[in-house]
């Protein structure tokens, strides 16, 4: 039998602590969105996951603990600079299951700016946007000001046939606004791979780029996918709420009325 050096046994039970901290704030504390509890009802080991607007890496932890060794995140952040401490807290980027790249994507490759707004404190990097294509009304205009911060762009089915990715099973997006450019950006791969998505689809953010919610589930819906929100357990949902900032397509294979379903998928969803 292998053993594992001690390097390696740290790191896993580092990750597992870490994963299960994310979690536990989750569910018992308002500062971390509730859907990182449900990640485990849709990520399993060997899946190979896309976090898109990663951040500090609360979503990648998460992820690349539920993934496990046989699997792989591929975390994207265009900012190195997000959320230091937090990064440093979480050290996501670190896990050896977690592809790391530095870029934002859209619906075209080429060099953008990202307008990172300027609050009291500092630079606010969790309300940055990709000011290509943006020309509607800026949420942002509450800050004291923004700053320019020029980062590689790419599409999402650049970087997947670059790195070779073979299959998508889960995917999170959350880029202020942006989220059409991601699906349009990626379209091949996710007609291909048909993963799990879930999206932050906000109003005011949405609107800076010109499109509305409906655009972007209207999107989905069209290719087959059901949407769903967390109220501890995925149930299903009718439309975008004013108070609920993140949603779940899955894809057909996953819809809780198809009998393809196993009784353990189907425990996923409430309905």
């Amino acid at each position: 039998m292998t053993r594992q050096a001690p390097g390696d046994w740290e790191s896993m039970m580092r990750q597992r602590l870490t994963a299960a901290a994310i979690t536990s704030l989750a569910r018992w504390t308002p500062y971390l969105e509730s859907e990182l509890c449900g990640l485990r009802r849709l990520v399993r080991p060997g899946s190979v996951c896309i976090d898109i607007g990663s951040a500090a890496g609360l979503y990648t932890a998460v992820l690349a603990r539920l993934a496990g060794p046989a699997g792989q995140v591929h975390s994207i952040e265009p900012l190195p600079f997000a959320h230091l401490l937090w990064a440093r807290a979480v050290r996501a980027r670190r896990a050896g299951n977690v592809r790391h790249h530095t870029l934002a994507l859209g619906m075209e490759a080429g060099n953008g700016t990202m307008s990172v707004p300027v609050g009291r404190y500092g630079l606010v990097t969790g309300r940055s946007f990709l000011a290509r294509r943006a020309g509607g009304p800026d949420p942002n205009a509450e800050f004291d000001g923004q700053v320019p911060v020029t980062v590689p762009v790419d599409t999402l089915d650049n970087l997947c046939a670059r790195e070779e990715v073979s299959r998508i099973d889960f995917m999170k997006i959350d880029v202020e606004g942006a989220e059409l450019q991601i699906l349009e950006g990626g379209k091949h791969v996710i007609g291909t791979h048909r993963p799990v998505i879930l999206v932050e689809i906000e109003a005011r953010h949405t609107a800076r780029y010109r499109c509305s919610p409906a655009d972007i589930t209207g999107w989905l819906l069209q290719r087959g996918y059901t949407m769903h929100t967390w109220r501890r357990g995925w149930r299903k949902s009718d439309g975008v709420d004013p108070g609920t900032r993140n949603y779940l397509f899955c894809p057909p294979a996953l819809n809780p009325a198809e009998r393809r379903l196993t009784p353990g998928q189907r425990k996923l969803f409430v309905a």
